[in-house]
């Protein structure tokens, strides 16, 4: 009895061990295990929230949307007629030229000469006499001359200055004008010409016996269709490469008659 107890107990005690080295380590995979059921269904971490409303698909949110503004009419109004007024100005400025296009006038030289040529140690007395003659080309325009200032011009030096009174000139009428210039000018009691820059070169060209001169004229014309239309402008003149021949080594000089067309700027 006690032998096969023994023998009992010493296989119970064996069985395990035969069994668990016979199925090995547990993390090693057989061919013949069969594959692991399917997972549970997924179980969401917390209950969804009910306290709000539900929102289906069609409880969509609006977007904002801007009402478009109303037109202001009067503004509208308001820049159709600036626009139409600065264009009929333009349209009437350019009829009005078409039917009084205006030409500008015609400056001429007719005399010019220095009656009095003086000149002893520092002080140099002389004067000029320059005749133009101005005509108005114009057949349905009349010119207004207003301002008009003449100098007489040596080496781009103004020797003296000379104003000439208000004038109107008809249309297609030509006129004569004078005017005078004098040096030292006529409101000057001495001129010390040793200070002059332009003293020596005059010496030198009185002893070879010829001088070259200008004649500007700044003037302000108003072109005029009697009272119903007017144009303002500023007219510059300049007549150029006046000589003077002096035919003796002391005394005045007399222009040698070229160059009688002046050039005019607007």
């Amino acid at each position: 009895m006690c032998r096969e107890r023994r023998e009992e107990g010493g296989t119970a005690m064996s069985q395990p061990v035969d069994e668990k080295s016979k199925r090995g380590p547990s993390n090693v995979y057989s061919p013949t295990q069969a594959y692991p059921a399917d997972p549970p269904p997924y179980r969401e971490l917390a209950p969804p929230y009910h306290g709000g409303p539900a929102y289906t698909s069609s409880n969509k949110i609006p977007f904002p949307t801007t009402k478009p503004k109303s037109s202001n009419t009067f503004a509208r109004v308001m820049i159709c007629l600036t626009v139409a007024l600065i264009f009929g100005v333009c349209l009437l400025s350019l009829i009005l030229w078409v039917i009084f296009g205006s030409d500008v006038p015609h400056f001429e030289v007719q005399t010019f000469s220095i009656p009095n040529f003086n000149f002893t140690q520092s002080t140099l007395k002389a004067n000029w006499e320059a005749g133009l003659n101005l005509k108005n080309p114009n057949t349905k325009l009349d010119i207004s001359f207003d301002q008009t200032e003449s100098s007489l011009v040596y080496k781009n030096f103004i020797l003296d200055t000379s104003s000439i009174d208000s004038f109107q000139v008809e249309r297609t009428e030509e006129i004569h004008m004078d005017t005078d210039f004098f040096v030292p000018a006529s409101d000057d009691i001495f001129y010390n010409t040793a200070e002059a820059p332009w003293v020596e070169d005059m010496i030198e060209e009185r002893r070879k016996g010829s001088m070259v001169f200008e004649v500007r004229i700044i003037t302000t014309a108003t072109f005029m269709a009697g009272e119903f239309w007017r144009r303002q402008t500023t007219l510059e003149v300049a007549c150029v490469e006046l000589k003077v021949d002096f035919p003796a080594p002391t005394g005045g000089g007399t222009w040698n008659g070229d160059r009688k067309d002046c050039m005019l700027y607007k």
